[in-house]
């Protein structure tokens, strides 16, 4: 019989002792080391939301274009922790690539911004019968490298695109290249503006890549949220991993 020693599930570490049992007559186990933030645990959860790594597997399903049921039906787990888990990381969540700005400070920053309408929330009102709730994504990148670097959630009012220079007001930006709205003209005070169609095709390029990691953007699927609030926080999630090479969890 090979005896197999019981390793913590947070660290690693196989300096463990026994610590009782749990309610439902499980043994628990003591982590003795130290640098754990996590002292007791058991091997085998009854439920599985309790695993130690629960989180992360929810997250890991999210940005690879899961939804919120399908992650709670793929990990046997309840819905709802499925959205506790994803609106516990709201705060945590990147608008502004602020690394790869700082990155490039010293040198000349263009940028491309343009408005893209969230078919998600459109279509679920559509469906609904009421076409007034529209909900919309306005992306900055870099021109050059076409890498994103700011993006605001709202409305089409142009009141998102201030919010989005804002955000964007501690780089130094010489040139921003947008579409031939005059909104951009009158919002954008601190750059030169250059107008065309012609000139942001690296973003819409981006957004095929948004929709193919995130359904509820994809025009013409079923996927849809019916909160404001989670379809913001997923689209963000989603963006940070895929496009800053942020890891929230």
């Amino acid at each position: 019989m090979i005896l197999a020693p019981v390793k913590c599930p947070h660290c690693g570490s196989d300096n463990v002792k026994k610590n009782g049992t749990s309610r439902n007559g499980k043994q628990r186990f003591l982590c003795s080391n130290e640098k754990c933030r996590h002292k007791t645990f058991v091997e085998n959860y009854t439920y599985n939301a309790y695993e130690p790594n629960i989180r992360s597997r929810i997250f890991f399903s999210i940005i690879n274009g899961n939804g919120t049921r399908a992650t709670a039906r793929t990990l046997e787990i309840a819905k709802d922790t499925v959205t506790d888990a994803l609106r516990s990381i709201e705060g945590l969540l990147w608008y502004v690539n602020y690394d790869y700005l700082n990155n490039r400070r010293k040198g000349d920053i263009t940028l491309e911004i343009v408005r893209a309408n969230e078919a998600g929330m459109e279509e679920m009102w559509s469906f609904a019968g009421d076409q007034s709730h529209q909900y919309w994504l306005w992306w900055a990148i870099d021109h050059t490298t076409g890498e994103p670097v700011a993006f605001q959630f709202g409305t089409g009012e142009h009141e998102n695109l201030d919010e989005l220079s804002a955000l964007l007001s501690p780089f130094d930006i010489k040139i921003v290249y947008t579409e031939n709205d005059i909104a951009y003209q009158s919002c954008v005070t601190n750059s030169e503006v250059v107008k065309g169609k012609e000139n942001t095709q690296k973003i819409e390029r981006e957004h095929r890549s948004l929709g193919t990691w995130y359904s509820r953007l994809v025009r013409k699927g079923i996927r849809f949220s019916k909160d404001h609030r989670m379809h913001k926080i997923v689209a963000v999630l989603v963006i940070n991993f895929w496009f800053f090479q942020i890891i929230i969890w």
